[in-house]
């Protein structure tokens, strides 16, 4: 081969592939992928001002990145999906939760109230 006639180093990085070919490969449906390339999730370039093309560098990372999303942060629910077992708390429980926090406050709020009138009936 003489120089003319070799490929360029980058020619195999610089592969396109078609939308079929590009669905193919991340096993989704054609329709789905240009609905990717039409929210710019995905990097595309047009031959001729026509047809899609995608690098086959870029599939291959979107494959990969996908991959790796799938198996460190598996689908989470957009709600809790399970049910509670613990029972609602009864009026008395919150009285009792009340008072344990804000039993300080009560009492000196009390003393307050009982000082103002002692000191006010005078």
């Amino acid at each position: 081969m003489t120089e003319k006639t070799k490929p360029h180093p980058d020619a195999a990085e610089e592969q396109h592939l078609s939308v079929r070919e590009a669905a193919a490969l991340l096993e989704i449906s054609e329709e789905e992928l240009r609905g990717l390339v039409a929210r710019h999730q995905i990097p595309r370039h047009t031959v001729a001002g026509a047809f899609l093309r995608l690098r086959k560098k870029d599939i291959e990372g979107l494959k990969n990145r996908w991959r790796i999303q799938r198996e460190l942060f598996p689908k989470i629910e957009p709600y809790f999906s399970h049910k509670s077992t613990v029972a609602r708390p009864t009026v008395l429980e919150k009285w009792r939760d009340f008072w344990y926090f804000n039993d300080f406050y009560v009492i000196c709020a009390v003393i307050v109230v009982v000082l103002f009138y002692f000191i006010l009936s005078s």
